[in-house]
């Protein structure tokens, strides 16, 4: 009965090593988050023996974006007025979570929003429009006055005249 267990342990161990080293292989550079989709991904084009695909999802030339996604992608960076740590939270924040939104970063400094997007999912004017919608004007779009007005004193930024 020992020797069983012993053998079972020693199988799962077994296993154990080689997942890591099959994800560390493919995780070099990667956070562990997408090494974790990647990994994923592949176990389940494996289990649907897919074995060229399976293939090139280990290896160093395979992406998590598609060529057709990429071409998808726009980069634009416009104006957005505010003042401190809470409102970059606050910008980026209403742009977080929109799949049709791959990154938004808010440069407190220069007061510039870049984001990149789809733009066959979503407009730039809607992007902008969210982010009036929690209190931050865009150098085209004007956040309601009851919204900014709710803003953290600290947040209320002077605003454009308009």
């Amino acid at each position: 009965m020992k020797k069983i267990i012993l053998m079972f342990a020693l199988a799962i161990a077994g296993t154990a090593v080689a997942n890591a080293q099959s994800t560390s292989s493919c995780c070099a550079g990667k956070d562990k988050s997408a090494c974790t989709k990647e990994a994923s991904a592949k176990a389940a084009c494996c289990a649907n023996s897919d074995k060229a695909g399976c293939a090139k999802m280990g290896s160093a030339s395979a992406t998590s974006e598609t060529p057709a996604a990429a071409d998808k992608l726009v980069e634009a960076t416009f104006t957005v007025y505010g003042n401190c740590g809470m409102c970059k939270r606050t910008i980026e924040g209403a742009l977080n979570g929109n799949a049709a939104i791959q990154s938004a970063n808010w440069d407190m400094k220069a007061k510039q929003l870049t984001v990149k997007y789809d733009a066959q999912a979503i407009q730039l004017d809607e992007i902008k429009a969210k982010v009036a919608a929690v209190g931050y004007d865009s150098d085209t779009h004007r956040a309601p006055d009851a919204v900014y007005s709710n803003l953290h004193g600290c947040c209320q930024y002077e605003r454009p005249k308009g």
